[in-house]
């Protein structure tokens, strides 16, 4: 091959000093910014805040009434805010479902019950005979505030309890089995995601909010530029989602309760038990932060998916945005899955505009559908809020209901549109004993996520989700709504409610092949430990 020499080549390319430069020029103009693009980021792409579902056109002033409508009324003694019920984990935990304090943690043969306790629930054995009248003070004091939950609680506790303990016990061998076999590198996938530890708040809000805020607080130029470094550097650590919003004071829970929910794990992180929380002057905005599980193992939810990584990254985010927070001179507390809550995120979740509640009592995103496990920070922080969103959820869930078709424990409400009142809020019924017993009888990893892998706003992101997510959140007619649900239905093969269930043990769909063990194990032999 004849060598060429540079003017040469220059000659033959037809151009000459001047146009290499524009040339180069132009070359380094279309790459810097073809390099200031997320996507060229490899590996980093959320990383740099880049949301693919553009939210702005769906921005409307108050949440949709979908999601909730404030009912009231407001309770004396601070239990409510604006006609929003307070939480009283007292109430939740306490009395009403001690069920919850023999639910066994771990996951190893399988999270369940621990049938040495005896009775599972502190109801009545029999209902008595003169109703609500034969109750104790507390119960008859329950119910006239939330007369809905009579019949919820009677058919969990007379009708779903008995069966649903005989059916644990019978399945427990079964479960050890899939556990030690099958499910064996699902197990282990959930442990590797456990082994960072993420700290638990111990102090109450005075002591821990201003441990460690510096002595200098920088002030920012407005508060629109503090949310923009927010969401900024929130996405730097990982989050794949950012909002901010006024925290409702009524999302607060009124106490924490020793036998679990919220804060209770955690010795209620610094307020105490059974004791009435006061809220913190400087809890005067919310920065919601989230990640998404992996969406491979959670479409074998609930036996081969966990909500591990969910759990670590919002956990471990909010942490570091609380670092990040009070080195900027502002108090700030994380709320999160590891670390224990003060109030339920769905609530501000939808506010700040991360999406709509939806049919299972979870905020659905438009573009991560349910698959997302979210920590908050409070601080006092000057900040610019987001407004909540509307992407046309009710018609769509309204129609759909496959949350419900799918749960294992039949614990989602099968109604058109939210109907039960509880909280001072009228909104859809989950109910939520039976959901935790969900989570306690099927094997694999801690827990169950059905109804979330089962959502058909629960899509990856591609060409095709992406098309179907705008046309349906723009098209209020419900046309295309029933299109994309019988789509899900036809070409979306899955399996429903007892088939996710002892001894089945199957996912909503099939696990992928890299977590079946099957796939990679041969079999077992003893660890020659010390060995090698």
């Amino acid at each position: 091959m004849a060598e060429v020499n540079r003017r040469d080549f220059l000659k033959a390319a037809g151009v000459g000093a001047a146009g290499l430069s524009v040339a180069a020029a132009g070359s380094y103009w279309n790459s810097y910014h073809e390099g200031q693009s997320a996507f060229s980021m490899q590996g980093q792409e959320h990383r740099q805040g880049h949301e693919y579902f553009n939210r702005e056109p769906f921005r409307v002033d108050k949440v949709t009434p979908f999601s909730w409508e404030v009912i009231g009324p407001d309770l004396p003694d601070n239990h409510s805010v604006g006609g929003i019920h307070r939480i009283d984990m007292r109430w939740y935990y306490g009395e009403r479902f001690k069920s919850a304090g023999h639910a066994v943690a771990g996951s190893n043969p399988a999270v369940g019950y621990d049938l040495t306790k005896g009775d599972l629930d502190c109801m009545p054995n029999t209902w008595p005979s003169n109703g609500l009248a034969g109750l104790s003070t507390f119960y008859q004091k329950y119910y006239d505030l939330y007369p809905m939950m009579v019949d919820v609680d009677k058919e969990y506790k007379y009708d779903w309890l008995p069966q649903l303990v005989e059916r644990f016990k019978a399945s427990i061998d079964s479960r050890a089995s899939f556990n030690a076999n099958e499910g064996l590198i699902a197990m282990a996938r959930s442990e590797a995601q456990r082994a960072v530890p993420v700290s638990s708040i111990t102090t109450p809000p005075e002591e821990n909010d201003w441990s460690g805020v510096s002595a200098r607080r920088a002030v920012f130029e407005s508060p629109e530029l503090a949310s923009q470094l927010i969401k900024r550097m929130a996405a730097d650590l990982g989050a794949t989602f950012v909002g901010v919003t006024p925290l409702n004071k009524g999302w607060v829970a009124y106490s924490h309760a020793p036998l679990g929910g919220l804060g209770g794990g955690t010795g209620g992180r610094g307020f105490g038990l059974n004791t009435p929380i006061k809220i913190p002057e400087w809890w005067d905005n919310a920065i919601l932060v989230t990640g998404t599980m992996s969406w491979d193992v959670n479409a074998g939810d609930p036996n081969y998916g966990d909500s591990w990584t969910g759990y670590n990254i919002s956990s471990q985010i909010a942490q570091q945005m609380v670092k990040f927070l009070k080195y900027l001179g502002y108090p700030a507390r994380w709320h999160s899955p590891f670390g224990g809550y003060d109030f339920p995120v769905p609530g501000i979740a939808a506010e700040c505009g991360m999406g709509e509640i939806g049919r299972t009592s979870n905020c659905l995103a438009p573009d991560f559908g349910g698959n997302v496990r979210p920590a908050v920070i409070t601080t006092s922080l000057p900040l610019a809020a987001d407004k909540p969103v509307d992407f046309n959820l009710a018609e769509f869930c309204s129609r759909c209901k496959l949350c419900a078709q799918v749960c294992p424990t039949q614990a989602i409400s099968y109604a058109d549109q939210p109907d039960f009142e509880i909280y001072g809020l009228r909104r859809f019924c989950t109910n939520l004993a039976k959901c935790r017993d969900g989570w306690n009888l099927g094997a694999g990893p801690m827990g169950c996520r059905a109804c979330i892998s089962v959502c058909p706003w629960t899509k990856k992101n591609t060409w095709v989700h992406r098309f179907v997510r705008e046309v349906l959140s723009h098209d209020a007619t419900g046309t295309s709504q029933n299109v994309a649900i019988w789509a899900e239905r036809t070409l979306y093969p899955k399996n429903y409610a007892d088939d996710l269930n002892p001894p089945n043990y199957k996912g909503v769909y099939e696990p992928p092949k890299w977590i079946t063990t099957n796939e990679y194990v041969s079999s077992f032999v003893n660890t020659p430990m010390g060995v090698k």
